[in-house]
């Protein structure tokens, strides 16, 4: 995909996390949509990401990019966050949910709470996710696509 269209992507799926967020789950009142809202937050944070670097490799700023994620994040981080004003809060926000899916994806206990959905590794450390957390973090991520809207112009 070229740099357009993961923008296009990034802002489809950060739209689809707030209307989950602000109509779907007080309606419905299932916290596990938290997970949901989450991976739809980390999709979107992820394409606006590698839509600033395949913007860069169209205009051969960086060379070749690799697949994996760690390596890209941190082309991103080292060399495009300064030069875009991207905060350092959006790009830790772009780790932490990665992070977040991954120990969701390994953990052997997870339940739901009151407006919170709890993840336990397997030492059963407790990792919780709040409603309030997920509003903050989709403020963050549309911020963070303004600017790379702004970038993609």
């Amino acid at each position: 995909m070229d740099h357009k269209d993961l923008f296009k992507e990034a802002v489809r799926t950060i739209r689809r996390a707030d209307h989950l967020t602000y109509m779907t789950l007080p309606l419905v009142k299932d916290n596990k949509l938290i997970l949901v809202i989450i991976e739809n937050i980390n999709i979107s944070m992820i394409h606006g990401m590698n839509s600033v670097l395949e913007y860069e490799r169209y205009y051969k700023r960086i060379g070749p990019l690799p697949q994996n994620f760690n390596s890209r994040f941190d082309i991103f981080r080292v060399k495009l966050i300064n030069k875009y004003g991207i905060s350092t809060e959006e790009a830790d926000l772009i780790r932490m949910l990665k992070e977040n899916i991954e120990a969701h994806k390994s953990s052997p206990v997870e339940f739901s709470r009151p407006d919170k959905f709890v993840i336990c590794n397997e030492n059963y450390r407790m990792k919780t996710i709040s409603v309030p957390d997920i509003k903050q973090y989709i403020l963050i991520a549309k911020g963070f696509l303004k600017k790379i809207e702004n970038i993609a112009k």
